[in-house]
């Protein structure tokens, strides 16, 4: 639904955790949910007001990117395992400490960071972890846009409704494609339980599924997505330098 005080409009993309309707309104306040097919009684008893049949995790994705753009309007999306909103700070000891936010401060700064870049996608840090923040750069150009929390602008890229896992590393390329640049805010310290929850992705989560996203990647974008040599069935993205102007 779209949101004045936000100046976007907000979806929560969930499948078969209805319980989640809850903890993430008191969150991020209301949102449409955009669900698997057959699901929206249980998330409208669960309190969820606005609820959207999708079908799939890229469906559900791209339902919510058309209905924010059908209106004009910048598009947030949350998983919907979110546990707190963070920034990253310098402290007076010159150490860098997350401190208290909100959702509202945390749109701001992402939308602040597209409108400096003039990317049409957005986003917080890939990790809530303040150790990897860069004082000196404190918005990230060309990076991973983790599909957790995004901020969209309306624009014609659509997420690969051909992938179950790692849609959202496909979708930052198409956008460093389109336009070079992405606008992700490395101070938005965003938590979210990822894994651990049943439900979502983690039901059909497999080493072999994350290895065929990854052929997947490789064959779409020769070139650019390297393993990750800490962790097995992550990548990284290899992206060339910008030229300078």
């Amino acid at each position: 639904m779209y949101r004045p005080e936000l100046k976007a409009y907000v979806s929560v993309i969930s499948a078969r955790r209805p319980e989640r309707v809850e903890p993430m309104t008191e969150l991020v306040g209301e949102a449409t949910w955009f669900v698997a097919e057959g699901e929206a009684g249980v998330y409208k008893e669960a309190g969820a007001a606005h609820v959207v049949e999708a079908g799939a995790l890229c469906a559900a994705r791209n339902a919510a990117l058309d209905a924010a753009f059908a209106i004009g309007k910048p598009c947030i999306e949350l998983s919907d395992d979110a546990k707190a909103f963070k920034r990253a700070e310098l402290q007076e000891d010159n150490r860098v400490r997350a401190v208290a936010s909100t959702f509202a401060e945390a749109v701001s700064l992402i939308a602040d960071a597209v409108w400096m870049t003039g990317a049409r996608l957005g986003g917080a840090a890939p990790t809530a972890n303040p150790f990897y923040y860069n004082v000196k750069r404190p918005v990230h150009a060309r990076a991973f846009i983790v599909g957790d929390f995004i901020y969209g602008k309306p624009c014609p890229e659509r997420f690969d409704e051909g992938m179950r896992l790692k849609e959202d590393y496909d979708f930052t390329l198409q956008h460093i494609q389109s336009y070079g640049t992405v606008g992700r805010a490395d101070s938005v310290l965003a938590e979210f339980a990822h894994r651990s929850n049943a439900g979502g992705a983690c039901s059909y989560r497999t080493a072999e599924l994350e290895q065929e996203a990854i052929a997947h990647l490789r064959s779409k974008w020769p070139g650019v997505i390297a393993d990750n040599p800490r962790r097995p069935n992550e990548i990284l993205l290899r992206l060339p330098r910008q030229p300078k102007s």
